[in-house]
């Protein structure tokens, strides 16, 4: 009987220890991640490691795969929903060098990331929590699919995207190189290069180049040619939103594009101010005359606009160079005319120097502000536009209507 009693009462301890730990454990609660899992969208696989839910107090590492099992590229998304909780910041990153930061909340992360076949993507989200409070939420991944013609996709559906190119950017690209892949302010980013022939776009009646698909799902697109009008970057005031050039172009989408402008939207235009501490140099003329390195991604101010002009980094990724290039999409034949881009290069004795391409096709900084000089008008078409048509010369993209 006391043999009995005696164990009853150890494995009540035993118990009693056990609902202890458990219940303090629970007290203690920090972290509920749901168990890996494996999901499968068509052709891609998508593998989370440490399961596609989250509920955290503490600063956490997420990681997930996702695997192409096709030979053709494919596009997926990268989506958080359901979230619970403020003052989270993150940082989402791949093995591909793409990375983004931001805080908390219900939002396509990526819209839109090409893989080539048979690749695995390997990503890893950090959640730094600012607070003691517990947030949460679930992590998507899909294949992107087209079945609005949306104009983004129907582009990256036509053309095989790389993130190499065959020529070293700051040069010039003389090859047609396609679409290629970057970051830019607002994500991913997609950019035609060199001697391309089907980023062609006909809209509002006039001819256009698209020069890269945006981060948000935007296109960016620029005059075919120049308009019938040469003014000055500026009379008085050289700073762009003061600007002789911007009262240009504002009138100029009044008299061409207003009918249309439910279809361009307002974006971020990169116009670099700032200065060098010489005090006559902007940082722009370090970054492309002395090391070539252009960027997406805008290192000066922003300007909200819904028409702009073509920024030096972008003519210098288009193909362009400090030398002459007729054999990038840029160039225009038979125009004798060089034209402003939105880009600061020097200031000295007294003049403003902005940027300006050619009528060869190079970029160059000895054309002061106060003289005449071409327009070549920048617009973004929105995201949800449907096209019609391949972007050659024979069957442009045309807008027909948005998508729902």
């Amino acid at each position: 009987m006391r043999m009995r009693f005696k164990s009853t009462l150890f494995f009540l301890l035993i118990l009693i220890i056990v609902v202890g730990v458990i219940g303090l454990g629970y007290f203690f609660w920090t972290e509920i991640v749901s168990t890996p899992n494996i999901v499968v969208d068509g052709d891609i696989t998508i593998n989370y490691l440490d399961g596609n839910k989250f509920k955290s107090k503490k600063n956490q590492t997420i990681t997930f795969s996702v695997t192409n099992n096709s030979s053709d590229q494919k596009y997926y998304y990268i989506q958080v929903t359901d979230t619970k909780g403020t003052d989270v910041e993150y940082t989402i990153k791949s093995d591909t060098d793409l990375e983004i930061n931001g805080t908390l909340k219900s939002e396509i992360l990526f819209n839109q990331i090409s893989i080539d076949g048979n690749v695995t993507h390997k990503w890893t989200i950090e959640y730094v929590n600012n607070s003691d409070k517990k947030y949460a939420g679930t992590i998507k991944v899909g294949t992107k699919r087209n079945e609005n013609n949306v104009f983004s996709e129907v582009v990256l559906d036509n053309n095989k995207v790389s993130n190499i190119s065959l020529s070293t950017i700051g040069e010039e690209a003389t090859l047609d190189e396609g679409l290629l892949s970057g970051k830019d302010d607002l994500g991913i980013t997609y950019y035609f290069r060199g001697k391309v022939t089907n980023n062609n776009v006909y809209f509002a009646n006039l001819n256009w180049k698209i020069v890269k698909i945006n981060g948000d799902g935007s296109i960016k697109l620029v005059l075919s040619t120049l308009t019938n009008e040469i003014t000055k970057y500026y009379s008085e005031d050289y700073v762009f939103s003061e600007s002789q050039i911007k009262d240009y172009l504002n009138k100029w989408f009044d008299d061409n594009l207003k009918y249309y402008s439910d279809y361009i939207v307002y974006n971020k235009f990169c116009n670099d101010m700032i200065m060098e501490n010489d005090g006559s140099t902007y940082i722009a003329f370090n970054r492309i005359n002395t090391n070539k390195i252009p960027t997406n991604i805008c290192l000066g101010n922003l300007e909200n606009l819904q028409i702009g002009l073509l920024t030096a980094d972008e003519v210098m990724l288009a193909g362009g160079g400090l030398k002459d290039n007729s054999d990038y999409y840029l160039y225009i034949e038979n125009n004798n005319t060089p034209y402003w881009t939105m880009t600061s290069a020097q200031y000295k004795g007294k003049l403003y120097y902005p940027y300006v391409v050619s009528a060869k096709g190079a970029l160059v900084h000895n054309v002061a502000g106060n003289l005449l000089r071409g327009v070549r008008p920048v617009i973004n078409i929105i995201k949800n536009a449907k096209v019609t048509g391949n972007g050659t010369i024979e069957s442009p993209y045309e807008i027909v209507e948005k998508a729902k």
